[in-house]
């Protein structure tokens, strides 16, 4: 009987893909609905990424490291992150089309100083 629950949201999973895939036309359709998803998905949405990926891939590796203590900070320190960037800057991204910090820096300082900080954004995740 499980099989058949497997199955199934494996089967609504994929339609559910290729549904939404035909509706994708370029890089913002693809990374942000081409902005016309509301606030309460949008916040839902990040919140989904930022805590899901960290869950699985940063915590359990911190708690074994530092223990409890070591991920008391996680949490709140990523809650304060997507707090301050969404009060200080996501309005002024969205209402600009920009998709990513390196946008920005794109359109104010050009490309190179653009590549430098997607770089440096890389290597600090690799951290």
């Amino acid at each position: 009987m499980l099989i058949w629950f497997v199955i199934i949201y494996w089967v609504v999973s994929v339609g559910i893909g290729l549904w939404a895939a035909l509706r994708v036309k370029n890089t913002a359709d693809f990374a942000a609905a081409g902005h016309s998803l509301s606030l309460p998905i949008v916040t839902a949405t990040v919140f989904a990424t930022w805590f899901g990926s960290e869950t699985v891939l940063g915590i359990p590796a911190t708690f074994l490291k530092e223990r409890l203590g070591g991920i008391v900070s996680d949490p709140f320190g990523s809650s304060m992150c997507l707090i301050l960037v969404g009060l200080f800057f996501a309005r002024h991204f969205y209402n600009r089309r920009m998709l990513t910090i390196g946008d920005f820096f794109r359109e104010k300082y050009g490309r190179t100083v653009e590549v430098l900080v997607a770089l440096c954004i890389v290597v600090s995740y690799l951290g």
